[in-house]
């Protein structure tokens, strides 16, 4: 994964980055340790990462281990889970313990998609050995491999991931206990993660950031004849091996998955406060998923109820006598239940979605990408043909593929098209392991500096729709349940929740961190 800066952008990242118009997620973790020596786990490793092929398309990997001693095996490649995971490979893994990840590139350059950039990164010298998964990003891993060039250490990559995996290798060099390893890591790791690491033992770690960033969640699954213990960035990946979810990692919290003793909660690192990416609330997460306690499908009903409460366009009688919801799919679908619920409207799938193009958003010129959107979305002529439409959808970044949707629901006849947006405006980069465009191809903030206070008003007319609306802050943060200080809202106020990463934000000076 990339996260770009303001300062030194490749062209070719620069490039990917300027034809993308949704933010994206940076990864996905998953781990399982059974307590039977002789049951292997790679069908579950399969089936909690597909789950999870929301968080991270670009490549897939699994480190297994069999307890009775033949130490880590690693396999990893480019490509979706079910085409490097198939039956040939999973055949070949036998073992009782396990992780995954899969992992979300913005490169294009073959550098930085080569084999040692994949994850579980698997990190093995004459000392010590161990394989690490990882969501998140660490702004600035650069001032600690700084530290760990100057002892000595050989770097293969340009990652935050190795950086890590050196500084854990270092520090287990004075002590072999893992939660002390990773409470003293915890220290010089400001920034974003959820991390779960692998030991020869078959003993799995797991460490949530003290501002709970990321999501992290554990599980298990007993019978008579077994007991299997699950970690997994979503819960949803817990349902899909029909396991039994059974809390959210604390924020801080070192978890410790034993195929011996059950699931153990090691210690908590305490921070005065949260900062939950409410991202993932709005779009990332997998609306069966629930985090820390919350529904995701539930958060993004309610956005789409506060979108109707505050809706001028449902005053007008004749306007919703003649109105209909669209979602964009499918990010738009649960806050469109939520306003055709509030406003009376009926909902209707409007734009129908083929399933089978992906990747719209890399295209060489913006022609072809025009033609990528009406490849995988065509509206219907029969539900839209003189209707009023109010079009949901999670975010508007770039604005483009806005742009697009609304022209094409234009051409078959749509009365007016009404764009609804569920999350606020997005005005600053993110530096917590979101994939943003730059601030200055973010259109919320490009305007706003442009048009000041008219800036939504500028937008409207950017994507083309009759009217425009986005929810308000306190209106999402009401959605989700939380307090403002249990969120990170730094991509919708500018305000970081680390002073460290503030403090650079308003300085430009990041680099780029490459996972």
């Amino acid at each position: 994964m990339i996260i770009l800066s303001y300062n030194h952008n490749i062209m070719a990242n620069k490039k990917i980055k300027k034809m993308r118009d949704k933010p994206i997620e940076q990864c996905a973790v998953f781990g399982v340790a059974c307590d039977d020596m002789g049951y292997s786990v790679s069908k579950l490793l399969y089936k909690g990462l597909i789950s999870l092929q929301h968080r991270g398309q670009e490549s897939t990997g699994v480190s297994i281990v069999y307890t009775g001693g033949s130490g880590i095996h690693t396999y990893k490649k480019k490509g979706l889970v079910s085409k490097v995971l198939n039956y040939k490979q999973l055949s070949q893994f036998w073992g009782n313990v396990g992780i995954g990840h899969n992992r979300y590139a913005t490169t294009g350059s073959s550098e930085f998609s080569s084999y040692h950039y994949l994850q579980p990164f698997h990190y093995k010298n004459n000392e010590v050995e161990f394989a690490i998964a990882f969501n998140g990003t660490i702004p600035v891993y650069d001032e600690i491999k700084e530290k760990m060039d100057d002892m000595g250490r050989v770097f293969i990559t340009n990652t935050d991931t190795e950086v890590m995996a050196q500084l854990i290798a270092s520090i287990a060099l004075g002590t072999e206990d893992w939660v002390e390893i990773l409470k003293i890591a915890s220290r010089f790791l400001e920034g974003s993660y959820s991390l779960i690491l692998l030991t020869p033992n078959g003993d799995i770690y797991g460490i949530r950031d003290p501002l709970g960033f990321k999501p992290l969640c554990i599980g298990e699954l007993k019978s008579e004849k077994r007991n299997l213990y699950f970690i997994a960035s979503e819960s949803c990946a817990i349902d899909a091996v029909d396991g039994t979810f059974l809390r959210d990692v604390k924020p801080g919290e070192i978890v410790h998955l034993s195929h011996q003793k059950n699931i153990q909660s090691e210690m908590v690192i305490k921070s005065n406060r949260t900062a939950r990416c409410q991202f993932e609330f709005v779009y990332f997460a997998r609306p069966d998923s629930v985090i820390d306690g919350i529904s995701v499908a539930g958060a993004r009903v309610n956005l789409g109820i506060h979108l109707a409460k505050n809706d001028p366009l449902l005053k007008d009688d004749d306007f919703k006598n003649n109105a209909i919801v669209v979602p964009v799919p499918d990010s738009g679908r649960s806050a469109s239940v939520g306003y055709a619920k509030e406003s009376g409207i009926p909902y209707m799938e409007g734009l129908m979605k083929n399933r089978y193009v992906w990747r719209t958003f890399i295209m060489p010129n913006q022609k072809k990408r025009k033609d990528a959107v009406k490849e995988k979305l065509n509206p219907i002529r029969n539900l839209i043909e003189g209707k009023h439409v109010i079009l949901i959808d999670d975010s508007i970044v770039r604005g483009t593929t806005t742009r697009q949707i609304v022209s094409l629901i234009r051409s078959v006849g749509a009365r007016s098209v009404n764009v609804r947006i569920s999350c606020p405006p997005v005005i600053s980069a993110c530096y917590m392991g979101i994939d943003f465009p730059t601030r200055e191809e973010l259109i919320a903030a490009r305007n706003m500096r442009l048009h000041g206070e008219r800036y939504i008003e500028e937008i409207r007319k950017m994507i083309g729709a009759d009217s425009l609306l986005f929810n308000n802050i306190n209106d999402l943060i009401e959605s989700i349940g939380f307090r403002d200080d249990q969120l990170c809202l730094a991509c919708l106020t500018g305000k970081y929740p680390l002073e460290t990463i503030d403090h650079l934000a308003e300085s430009g000076h990041f680099r780029e961190i490459h996972r």
